[in-house]
């Protein structure tokens, strides 16, 4: 049953925590380090809705926990695929998303970069639907508003 779950739900979760913090080898190792920790809470488990959302909240917890230990995370593990201006963008979108406050950044991130449903964020985060709808939309204005001021800005000058 967990050999199952894992082999169906890591990738998604690798995804999540890379996201997160843009390097493959952290990731990997918070990823790693959820499954780790659902093993070690199944039994407490109530399964009280889906195991995926409690996994995204376990693998949510362990990157507040990384990023509370203030420890840097390299911004040069780049998919090596693609132009050198898909790359750019992937870093700008990457940088964007990371200034946004942490409950707005998180429910960004479920919603576009996991494809999860409103009532799946909900869920996770533990809030409202309603609350998980504003929060998504509030980050894509606080998003569209950065894609107008500074980095916009740049990208506009770049293309002149």
């Amino acid at each position: 049953m967990l050999e199952r779950m894992i082999r169906k739900y890591y990738d998604e979760i690798f995804l999540y925590c890379y996201h997160h913090v843009g390097s493959r080898t952290v990731a990997e190792d918070l990823c790693q380090d959820t499954f780790v920790s659902f093993i070690e809470h199944y039994e407490e488990y109530r399964h009280i809705g889906k195991a995926k959302n409690y996994l995204y909240t376990i693998a949510g917890n362990k990157c507040k926990d990384f990023y509370r230990k203030k420890v840097p995370v390299p911004m040069d593990e780049l998919p090596e695929q693609g132009t050198g201006e898909c790359l750019e963008e992937l870093v700008v979108i990457r940088q964007m998303v990371s200034a946004l406050p942490e409950e707005l950044r998180e429910a960004v991130m479920l919603r576009y970069f996991q494809n999860l449903k409103y009532v799946d964020i909900a869920s996770i985060l533990k809030i409202s639907l309603s609350m998980a709808k504003y929060r998504v939309k509030k980050g894509v204005e606080q998003l569209s508003e950065m894609e107008g001021g500074t980095y916009g800005t740049k990208r506009k000058r770049e293309k002149n």
